[in-house]
């Protein structure tokens, strides 16, 4: 019996790059955009191709039904609401969908209207993620955002009034001289708002982002970033720490369930697609970057926007890498991804899956987290602690040696 199929179609384009990100996106002329679409809908087609050259029959693919479809980026949001619903069409015409799919769509605050919402809802749209990040208008222009605090407000609240019932809200904790608070007016109106989802993310500094250059790479921190105003400095880690735990206070506090490291939701709301990552099922990946797992195979497709196309054009597939998992590769996946989520691991479930005991064979490492108080141990169940939510990563190696 075939498993429900997570699909992701990744939209590259940005009206500006944010001084954080280290997504596969930026800003492309008009041309370029709609040369990349037309590669999209080209790759979506000859999946086939794709399937083919990673070694997996197209029946794994063409046997199930889609039940979670997401659209990010970039911000899907800034093209034309039509080349949506043309992108959704074609994927139906290429894999039957099941009979009540979670439809994602990422929108940057200010970038929609009435019309453009109809739309969305027209062709399908039924869960949204807008990007707020945080709700103060200098730290906005401080990150590189292109939108001001009223226009977020707006956004969430024009979705509200066109119907849509599924909202989810991303924020930033860590941000440039976010203050205690900043913090606090964040949180307040999260409560007014009231989406049916919140992501809350930790700030991260990568290399090749602009921050990156600024606060990893040894430039000053009143040196500017492009247009913007100068940097601030970040706040420290145990301040972090404490907007982190006050927001999870606050959001259960609401009704909110905390059911994974950076995600909350009202019941029944939570995000199906992005389970479907931590849950090791299966979903496959459209556009430059974009990644897929079916088989117990792995790939990811060229990362370039211009490649990707000039790939498309030539073979109709851009994969750029591949691999089977191994045996080991699926334990460690299952540890670190079962970990993310609050519920933990079911000790006996992971046994019958892969023949062997987590606690025999991990009794050092487990005496070890615990000591630290890094995780809780049952004889049932493996689960972070909430101070194992903060240093999840350094859980995470634990396993991984």
């Amino acid at each position: 019996m075939s498993h429900p199929l997570g699909v992701y179609l990744h939209i590259p384009f940005c009206e500006s790059k944010c001084g954080y990100c280290n997504f596969a996106s930026g800003v492309y002329p008009q041309a370029i955009v709609l040369a990349y679409l037309d590669a999209l809908s080209r790759e979506v087609t000859h999946v086939r191709t794709t399937l083919s050259a990673v070694g997996i029959p197209y029946e794994s693919f063409s046997s199930s039904k889609v039940d979670t479809v997401y659209l990010g980026g970039g911000t899907p949001s800034l093209i034309d609401a039509s080349h949506i619903v043309r992108l959704l069409q074609v994927l139906r015409e290429a894999v039957e969908f099941g009979p009540t799919p979670e439809i994602t769509l990422e929108v940057n605050p200010g970038s929609v209207d009435p019309k453009r919402i109809e739309e969305y809802q027209e062709g399908g749209v039924n869960r949204i993620s807008i990007g707020v990040q945080t709700f103060q208008d200098e730290t906005l222009k401080r990150i590189g955002r292109s939108h001001n605090v009223q226009q977020a407000v707006d956004t969430v609240e024009l979705f509200r009034k066109m119907g849509m019932s599924n909202i989810s809200v991303d924020i930033i904790a860590g941000l440039p001289g976010q203050t205690v608070k900043d913090w606090r007016e964040n949180l307040d109106r999260l409560d007014t708002l009231s989406p049916e989802h919140i992501s809350l993310y930790m700030l991260e500094i990568h290399e090749g982002t602009r921050f990156g250059k600024v606060y990893r790479e040894g430039a000053s921190t009143e040196s500017g970033i492009g247009e913007n105003p100068p940097c601030a400095a970040l706040p420290d880690e145990d301040l972090v720490e404490r907007y982190y735990f006050e927001a999870v206070h606050e959001f259960e506090s609401q009704g909110y369930r905390h059911y994974e490291i950076s995600n909350f939701a009202k019941p029944g709301r939570e995000s199906r697609h992005n389970v479907k990552y931590w849950t090791g099922q299966p979903f496959i990946g459209f556009g430059c970057s974009a990644c897929s797992y079916l088989d117990g195979k792995r790939w990811g497709n060229e990362r370039s926007v211009r490649r990707y196309m000039e790939l498309i054009c030539h073979q109709y597939h851009a994969v750029d890498s591949w691999s089977n998992l191994t045996a080991r590769e699926h334990e460690e996946e299952a540890i670190f991804l079962g970990l993310r989520l609050t519920q933990g691991i079911d000790l006996l479930q992971f046994e019958r899956k892969f023949g062997f005991s987590l606690s025999n064979r991990f009794k050092e490492q487990i005496e070890f987290l615990k000591e630290g108080q890094l995780i809780d141990f049952t004889p049932e169940r493996l689960r972070l602690t909430p101070k194992g939510y903060m240093l999840s990563n350094e859980v995470f190696s634990e396993f991984l040696q």
